[in-house]
C-alpha cells in the first residue's frame, strides 16, 4: 500500500505556521474599549489632573505587583497623551475639569487551540489508503495584563468615561513596559472624549 507523505507533509506545514502565525499575532495585540455616560457633557472639558496623590485605584481582594517605576511610566503616558490631545494638566485638582483614576490588573490564562491532524489507526492505515484524522489540543499558559482608566466630571464628582487596554504580557515587557504602556495609553485614550453617538 502505498502512503504520499509528502501530500501529508504539505497539508500540516501551512497549518502549522498558520497557528504560528495566529498566536504570535495574538501576543502583540493590545485590545482596547470604552464606554461612557450618554447623560455627560464632555464638550467643556479643558483640564485635568488626578483623583489624587496616588491615583492608582486598589480592588478589595487585589493585590497588584506594580512597582513605583511602573506606575510613574503610566502617570507620564496619559499625562502625556492628554496634553497631545490638547488638554492642559493642573495639580490644582479642585479646579480641573475633569479627574482621572487608573487601575492594573494581571490575571494567568490558559488558551486551548485545537486542530485536525492525520494519524495511523492501531492496525496501520485503513482500506484503500485514505488518511483519517483526529484532533489535537495544544495548550499555552500566559498571562494577561489589563489597565484601566476611569475619568470623574469635577464638578458633580461622578464617573463619566471608562477605558481599557489589554495585553498578554511577554518578556520584553517585563524587561521594560515603557513601550507597551504608551501604545495601551494611546490606545485606549483614542476614543476620549467620546464622540456623539457612541456609547
Amino acid at each position: 500500500m502505498n502512503v504520499d507523505y509528502r501530500s501529508e507533509v504539505r497539508w500540516r506545514l501551512p497549518v502549522t505556521f498558520l497557528l504560528l502565525g495566529v498566536l504570535l499575532s495574538g501576543c502583540a495585540t493590545i485590545k482596547t474599549g470604552s464606554h461612557h455616560d450618554e447623560a455627560a457633557t464632555f464638550v467643556g472639558y479643558r483640564t485635568f489632573s488626578w483623583i489624587a496623590d496616588n491615583p492608582l485605584i486598589v480592588g478589595q481582594g487585589n493585590n497588584p505587583s506594580v512597582s513605583p517605576l511602573t506606575q510613574k511610566k503610566i502617570v507620564d503616558a496619559i499625562v502625556g497623551e492628554l496634553t497631545r490631545k490638547g488638554f492642559v494638566y493642573t495639580s490644582n485638582r479642585s479646579d480641573a475639569d475633569f479627574v482621572l483614576s487608573y487601575t492594573v490588573g494581571t490575571r494567568d490564562r490558559v488558551e486551548a487551540t485545537s486542530y485536525p491532524s492525520a494519524y495511523r489507526g492501531a492496525w496501520g492505515w485503513h482500506l484503500y489508503g485514505r488518511n483519517y484524522y483526529g484532533i489535537e489540543v495544544e495548550h499555552r499558559m500566559y498571562t494577561e495584563g489589563t489597565l484601566g482608566v476611569d475619568v470623574f466630571d469635577g464638578k458633580t464628582k461622578e464617573p463619566v468615561w471608562h477605558g481599557w487596554a489589554t495585553k498578554t504580557i511577554s518578556g520584553a515587557d517585563r524587561q521594560d513596559p515603557s513601550p507597551s504602556i504608551d501604545k495601551a495609553v494611546a490606545g485606549l485614550l483614542a476614543a476620549f472624549p467620546p464622540t456623539a453617538g457612541e456609547n
